[in-house]
């Protein structure tokens, strides 16, 4: 057996715990042997004693100076996905992190994460509020580059040194034992999988709000493009704010209203899109540029005054 320590690295909420659990469930001499599925009553794998985990597998996120950064010394596990999911992996977490159980705890920690002075001084003393946080979602949208933990993510999925475990196995079977039976091989761990627990862990993924709303904003997107009517009034901010942010960088000038008042339907969307009215027409202050030219407006990603 590979006697190097093994991180599994990932953006939180995408199920990196839950790996982890199952490399030492899987493993020889497992504390966990017994038990058939790791999942909390929040849906997480959280609840296991630390003490009795294989310290052969940590855990680990994508951005340094943390105690959970990625070490330079483990073999590394990246948890991967396709650039075009970034808003499923951001809904994960928007859904599935920690303190973030309902909307409430949801729209304070948007506002608590980002840069105190600038949200004081645009929309004054507030601590939880939806329009502010789906505001500062859309501010992130219109440039992820300058988001630390999405270019940081960026980067390790870049790395092929790592080993990527693909994100989307975990809500089907087969695909989930494959692509453990290739990380037994390529550290030699040996691991004897017990499909019972690929089971229970298969089923919970998929039946997961988030895994199965996955792809809700983009269908919505593709009817607005063909201009078929689909309902869209459940989306959430998340979706709400990235569907805002993608159909302002392709109808010059238009701004969506500030605010968490959505659509019905895509039919509603294309109406505001085909009589948004000239005078209301003017640079959009999340864009860096303009008609080639620099915006002198744009809010960085950053949201930090001094740049």
């Amino acid at each position: 057996m590979n006697k190097k320590i093994i991180q599994i690295i990932y953006a939180p909420g995408t199920f990196g715990n839950c790996v982890r659990w199952m490399f030492d469930r899987f493993t020889l001499g497992s504390h966990f042997k017994d038990i058939d599925s790791p999942w909390d009553q929040n849906g997480r794998a959280h609840e296991f004693d630390e003490t009795v985990m294989n310290k052969k597998f940590i855990r680990g996120h994508q951005v340094t100076g943390r105690h959970d950064s990625p070490d330079p010394t483990a073999d590394k596990v990246v948890i991967s996905f396709y650039p075009k999911d970034l808003l499923f992996t951001a809904r994960c977490g928007f859904y599935r992190n920690t303190g973030w159980e309902n909307e409430e705890k949801r729209y304070k920690n948007i506002i608590d994460l980002d840069d105190t002075s600038f949200v004081k001084e645009t929309f004054g003393n507030v601590h939880s509020s939806k329009s502010v946080a789906k505001e500062l979602l859309k501010i992130q949208f219109h440039d992820m580059q300058n988001h630390i933990w999405w270019n940081s993510m960026d980067k390790i999925l870049a790395n092929n040194n790592h080993h990527h475990f693909s994100l989307y196995s975990l809500w089907d079977q087969n695909q989930l034992k494959n692509e453990l039976i290739k990380v037994s091989e390529r550290y030699n761990l040996d691991f004897d999988i017990d499909m019972k627990v690929i089971h229970n862990v298969s089923e919970k993924i998929a039946n997961s709000h988030v895994v199965k709303t996955k792809d809700r904003a983009h269908k919505v997107l593709d009817a607005i493009a063909s201009k078929n009517n689909l309902y869209c009034k459940e989306l959430d901010i998340m979706e709400q704010a990235y569907i805002e942010v993608e159909l302002e960088k392709i109808h010059d000038c238009v701004i969506f209203p500030y605010g968490s008042n959505w659509f019905e339907t895509t039919d509603q969307i294309n109406d505001f899109l085909d009589t948004y009215p000239t005078y209301l027409k003017h640079m959009n202050p999340r864009l860096p540029w303009y008609n080639n030219i620099k915006n002198p407006f744009y809010l960085t990603g950053r949201i930090d005054k001094s740049k």
